[in-house]
């Protein structure tokens, strides 16, 4: 009896460890299989103090999120976000800054060519697409003109169309207000629509700020001839005007939709810009910045991203 009651207990112990063992198998091949589906993991947002935050410059239209990525890493408040840029220029000479040494991280448009040109004397910047925005093109809501050719927005700005009429709309001279050539927005225009051609003064107006080109435009001689251009995400988020309209250019509406599937034809990427000489904080933001999940933040934040963030 006794050896009978052994032998049970010990089959009872055999079939408990079976068990326990074919648990862990199942439990293993779950692990494996859900991160074979999921893919490697995502670098995390990194976590720095606000002390060691580094030096960020960059493009006008990229201070919300400039402001966005304090937060994150040093979860500080809005206010300490926006100090962290006291010393915040514009699009050309932000890049200048970070060859000198006197930035750490920009996140930055394209610079134009003579920038271009003054960066040979430096080392090489290393520049990471994070972005994706758009040049578009804005008239009164008063203008019955609603879209336009790439070729026509392009004769409008260097002079060769010089009324409504001679693109469909009314006979009224077009009022053409342009940047100064330093700007980010216009060396956009220089790099999707024009080149190197020059523009005419007599045809174009200049003006200083993206927020004085829309000033101009929704308020000029309280008519509807003017035209201008800007990048969409600011003219869409950052100031947002309701009398405002966004021309269709070559029959496509600018959204985050046609920006990031390529449909509108004018866009370009925006950038993480780092050199040898940055801090280790600002290649942590920089290599998160590059990662899906900094890719699905940049989204969050209301711009186009890169690649398709994964959910």
């Amino acid at each position: 009896m006794m050896y009978k009651e052994r032998v049970k207990t010990a089959m009872k112990k055999k079939e408990t460890a079976v068990n326990i063992l074919a648990s862990l198998i199942l439990l293993l091949s779950v692990c494996l299989s859900s991160e074979v589906l999921a893919g490697p993991m995502s670098p995390s947002s990194p976590s720095i103090p606000y002390e060691n935050y580094p030096r960020m410059d960059g493009s006008l239209a990229c201070v919300p999120l400039c402001e966005a990525v304090a937060r994150e890493v040093t979860g500080c408040t809005q206010q300490m976000a926006e100090e962290t840029l006291n010393d915040f220029s514009n699009t050309n000479p932000c890049y200048l800054a970070l060859a000198c040494g006197k930035r750490d991280i920009l996140l930055a448009y394209e610079p134009a060519q003579e920038t271009k040109d003054q960066l040979k004397e430096y080392p090489p910047l290393d520049m990471q697409p994070v972005g994706r925005d758009a040049l578009v093109f804005l008239v009164n809501e008063g203008n019955p003109i609603d879209s336009l050719t790439t070729d026509q927005v392009r004769d409008i700005f260097l002079g060769n169309v010089t009324n409504w009429k001679e693109v469909g709309g009314p006979d009224e001279e077009i009022k053409a207000f342009r940047r100064p050539e330093t700007s980010g927005s216009q060396t956009l225009l220089r790099l999707l629509l024009i080149g190197d051609a020059e523009m005419v003064p007599e045809t174009t107006e200049l003006v200083d700020s993206m927020e004085g080109i829309i000033r101009k435009i929704v308020e000029y001689d309280n008519s509807s001839n003017a035209i201008g251009f800007s990048v969409y995400y600011y003219a869409s988020s950052m100031f947002a005007q309701p009398s405002l309209k966004f021309l269709r250019i070559d029959g496509v509406e600018p959204t985050n939709e046609t920006i990031a599937s390529g449909e509108y034809p004018l866009i370009n990427d925006f950038y993480c810009v780092t050199n040898e000489q940055s801090s280790p904080e600002a290649l942590q933001i920089r290599d998160w910045l590059i990662s899906s999940e900094g890719q699905a933040f940049v989204e969050e934040c209301g711009y186009v991203a890169c690649k398709t963030p994964v959910s």
